[in-house]
């Protein structure tokens, strides 16, 4: 009777580990597969609202989904989402942002990507993965800056006022104002000597020309809505670490 009692205890336990195993815990790092041109939803609390405009598509994602570049999401209340791009890097949002996915390509064999998201509303966070040899692009955008980075870890908050706050936690990104839009053509003006990346200690505002500048961890910089930039400057951690900063940054120590 007893003998009878294990066999069927073993054999009860034994599924039950095997499903276990397979599943994992949902505190472990995401195993991300997917083709380059695409970004996956490796988690999701919360609801968020995908929009896609060919074919029209309007529905709520779930953790697995596939976004593609054009695809448009808007999270909710209470609502936090991540991306895991083809790179390797993680891009993260709060509640309440609005969000485009430009591109999202990466070539293997080469080593290059090609991967801009255009931030409309609220906070985002990127863990950009860093890649030897590397080519190609990784940028934030919004309509009054544009951050591009090769491998580190800073955050993003665009206001509803359309002011832009970049604060840089590890590494060092370029700020600069977004490319102007030819209205027409232009007359060929002889060459001028540009001024080039510069990092500037001092919350001063600059004018709305083309600018832009090296912000280094620990360091912010802030985009008004008319378009001028103050130069970067030193931010307080302790100050900063708000419960999205503490979230991100446990987020950040789980993955590699």
């Amino acid at each position: 009777m007893k003998h009878k009692c294990a066999v069927i205890i073993f054999v009860l336990v034994v599924p039950i580990l095997l499903a276990v195993g397979s599943t994992g815990s949902a505190d472990e790092p995401e195993v991300i597969e997917m083709e380059s041109g695409q970004a996956k939803v490796t988690l999701i609390e919360g609801r968020a609202e995908l929009l896609r405009k060919e074919p029209e598509l309007r529905r709520v994602l779930s953790r697995g989904d596939l976004l593609r570049h054009g695809d448009r999401v808007t999270t909710g209340d209470k609502t936090r989402i991540e991306l895991g791009m083809p790179d390797g890097s993680f891009v993260r949002f709060d509640e309440k942002t609005t969000f485009e996915l430009v591109s999202a390509s990466y070539e293997e064999a080469t080593r290059k990507r090609d991967i801009e998201v255009h931030s409309a509303l609220g906070k985002t966070w990127a863990k950009v993965a860093g890649l030897v040899g590397g080519r190609g692009k990784f940028q934030l955008s919004t309509n009054n800056a544009v951050a591009g980075v090769r491998g580190t870890t800073f955050r993003m908050n665009v206001n509803p006022d359309t002011s832009v706050v970049v604060k840089v936690y590890w590494g060092e990104i370029h700020v600069s104002s977004p490319p102007k839009k030819a209205d027409r053509p232009t007359e060929v003006a002889k060459p001028t000597k540009v001024e080039g990346p510069h990092p500037v200690a001092g919350p001063h505002p600059v004018t709305m020309d083309e600018w832009t500048y090296i912000v280094r961890a620990m360091q912010q910089i802030v985009v008004l809505p008319d378009g001028t930039v103050t130069k970067p400057f030193r931010f307080d951690p302790e100050v900063d670490a708000d419960d999205w900063v503490r979230w991100n940054q446990a987020r950040d120590g789980m993955q590699p």
